[in-house]
Order: C-alpha cells, then structure tokens, then sequence
C-alpha cells in the first residue's frame, strides 16, 4: 500500500505593456465625429437599392443617371422618386448611430492590431492565485512470482496559467466593467487574460508480468480534468481558456520478448478516447460533447534491437522501429474564420486538416569497448509528409498557414562514454 498528499499554494502577479502603432486601427468608425458621414453613406445606399430593386426593377442598386432620369420625366415619377427619398432620409436619420447598420463595418477586418488594455488597471490587478490538496493512492499484489497487478487513485493541481501574447485581452465579464467605468482603449474587445487552475483525477488499474524471456504491462485507466487549460494559436497570439470537464479513457499495452539473447523485440499500443464533457467558451463556442484535437485514438510502436557482442568485446547493434498514430484533427477551428462564417463554419474549417503518422526509423551502431561509439541513423526512412500544425495566416483572414513535419533525413553521429 502506498499513499501520499501534497499541499501547493500557487500566487503570480503579471503585467503587461503592449503597444499597437497600427493608427487606422485606433480609429472608431461608430464615434460621433464619423454620424454625418455614415448618415450620407446609409442615405445614398438605401436610396440606390429602393430605387433600383423596387421602382426599377433592375434587380441592382440604381445609379445617380437612373435615378435623376426617372425623376425627371413625369410629375407622378418625381411624386413617388420624393417619397423614396424621403424614406431613405429617415432611414439614415434612424440608424446611422446604430453599430449593427454601421456601413463602415466592412473596413474593420482591416484594422489588423487595435489599441491593447494593458495590465492592471482599473478592473483588473493582473493577480491570480490558488491553492490545491492533491493525494495518491496505489495498492499491488503479487500474484506470484512473475505477476503483479495493481490499483491506483491520484488527483493532481496545475496552477493559473497566463496570457501575454499580443492577444491578451479583458475577459467578456472584465470588458463590460471596463466600458461602464469609461477606462477602455478604442475598438477594446474580449479575449483571454488567463486561465483558472487545472484539477485532475486519475483511476488505473493493471497487471504486470515478467518471465524473463518475455515481459508484458496491462493498463486500464480514467482521467478526468476539471476546468482543463485549451490554448490556442490565433495567428498573431493565443486564446486561452477553461474547458469545463476533459475526460479521456484508454488502455495501454507494452510487451518485450527476448527470442535470443541478442535480439529484443517490443511492441507499445495506446488506445485513448478523450472528449471534452464541457466546454462552452471556446473561441468557438460550444465544444462540449466534441473530441479534444491533437490526440489520436491509436497509437503503436514496433521496434527491435540486435545487439551482437564481437571477441574483442565491441558490439555492434542494429535498431529499426515503426511507429504509427491513426488520423487525428490538428486543431479544433480556426479563430479567424469566425468572422467570415460563424463559429460552427471556424469548427467545420478546420476538420479536413487531420494528421496520420507512419514512420519508420533505424541505426546502425558500432559500439567499442573503449566507450567510443558511432552511429549511421535514418529518420522517416518512408519520407512519410504531414502537416504538424495548421493556425490562421496573420493578416490574411480566410487563408490557412501550417508547419510541415520533417522529411526523410540521414545522419552520422559520434559519442564517448565516460
């Protein structure tokens, strides 16, 4: 029997001093100053649409020549051109200080890095803390001689973690003390400041065995995750938050065999299957019930070694192994996309990228007895390409930017062993 506790007070205090010089970015297009102007746009485009898709039946905006044209040709067409007019003045009298009809909003996707809230400040001190009673427990028997079997309980604590990225911002709750205490910055937005600490809960159980030829572990296990810490890459930052409940379950093999006393054989295989039970303030929305990215469900790793002793007591061992993860989405969505096609349409964007692993490595290895040993290796030996990571391409909204994973390579190395 086996048990354990341990006690972890966590405190950090953090600033930030982040400076946009993007000018167009600071400019507010609902101010005040911009009413007349957003008042004519709003005017002449609710004028132009009525005039072209209801008088004139252009199916199109009607130009200024069309326009005057029909005015100008009959009393009854100036009566029902003056009552059009009249209506398109209204309408912009009505709306042109509402920020959902702002006919400037095309422009704001241009406005790459807007003016940043720095920290602390009014709302907020730039002070997390928290403090945590994690345990384990494990009992194990001997069945006999060769086999083991056990069972295990452990918690575990990982503390506040913070966000200084150029995509810090208030969260949703600071952002709206902040504008009612007239402090915020220009075109101020939410984000993530920072993320609440982790808790975790792990059951196990498993047999052990070891027959001297052979040797085999068997692990059945549970993990669960209360307000899990997601990052995730933006483009020009990160978005940090706290999934609700991470859950993950799986079961893990690893087995050797020594057929001859130099050859070793093993082989690993790892099935997990995780799943976010709760999280509904991803930069996506509502995940819950979705599956975490970046994890494969299986995963395997066949290797051998021969390892051949010569008379003079050098050795020369050969390694090969292949190791396989089947297909597993890069990433959850793609923040940037939200914008352009909602969030289920970011989520959705994302889901073609996916990742399957196969590779195949091997060395060749003279080891001598003076402790000298040098190596020819190949990695990737099939040449099998993926993509690593997929993220937003910085200042090009819609487009998509990854990171390739390493190609076939060959090496020579050298060490001495002391």
């Amino acid at each position: 029997l086996t048990g354990g506790a341990n006690y972890t007070h966590d405190s950090k205090r953090f600033s930030t001093n982040t400076v946009s010089n993007d000018v167009f970015a600071g400019v507010d297009f609902n101010a005040a100053a911009y009413a007349p102007f957003r008042n004519q746009l709003l005017y002449q485009g609710a004028l132009a649409k009525t005039m072209g898709f209801t008088v004139l039946g252009l199916g199109r905006n009607a130009t200024a020549a069309e326009i005057g044209a029909f005015a100008g040709s009959s009393l009854a067409n100036f009566t029902t051109f003056t009552a059009v007019n009249n209506g398109s003045i209204a309408f912009a009298n009505a709306n042109m200080n509402v920020a959902a009809a702002n006919p400037l909003n095309g422009l704001k996707p241009l406005q790459f890095f807007p003016p940043f809230m720095n920290v602390p400040n009014a709302v907020e001190n730039g002070r997390v803390k928290g403090s945590n009673w994690s345990f384990t427990a494990r009992a194990a028997y001997e069945i006999s001689d060769t086999l083991n079997v056990y069972a295990a309980y452990a918690t575990g604590y990982k503390a506040a973690s913070i966000n200084l990225s150029r995509d810090s911002r208030p969260t949703a709750a600071d952002l709206t003390a902040i504008k009612t205490q007239g402090i915020g910055v220009t075109n101020l937005t939410s984000g993530s400041r920072f993320a609440n600490p982790e808790k975790a809960a792990v059951m196990e159980m498993g047999i052990k065995g070891n027959w001297g030829l052979a040797s085999a572990n068997l692990t059945v296990f549970k993990q669960t995750i209360k307000d899990f810490q997601s990052n995730i890459f933006t483009g020009t930052g990160f978005f940090l938050a706290n999934a609700g409940k991470q859950s993950s379950y799986g079961v893990e093999f690893e087995g050797t065999a020594n057929p001859t006393k130099e050859l070793t054989l093993s082989v690993a295989v790892t099935y997990l299957d995780p799943k976010y039970d709760s999280f509904l303030l991803s930069a996506f929305g509502d995940l819950s019930g979705s599956q975490p990215a970046g994890v494969t469900k299986l995963s395997t790793t066949l290797g051998a070694q021969y390892d051949r002793e010569l008379g003079n007591g050098d050795h020369i061992i050969l390694r090969g192994d292949w190791h396989y993860e089947a297909p597993f989405q890069l990433v959850e969505g793609l923040p940037n996309f939200v914008s352009l096609v909602g969030a289920a349409g970011a989520v959705q964007a994302a889901r073609d990228f996916k990742q399957e692993i196969s590779q195949v490595s091997a060395s060749l290895t003279y080891a001598m007895n003076s402790g000298l040993e040098v190596t020819v290796w190949g990695r990737n030996l099939t040449d099998n390409r993926t993509i690593l990571q997929i993220f937003d391409s910085p200042a090009q909204q819609g487009s998509i930017s990854g990171y390739p994973g390493e190609p076939r390579s060959y090496g020579l190395s050298a060490r001495y062993r002391f």
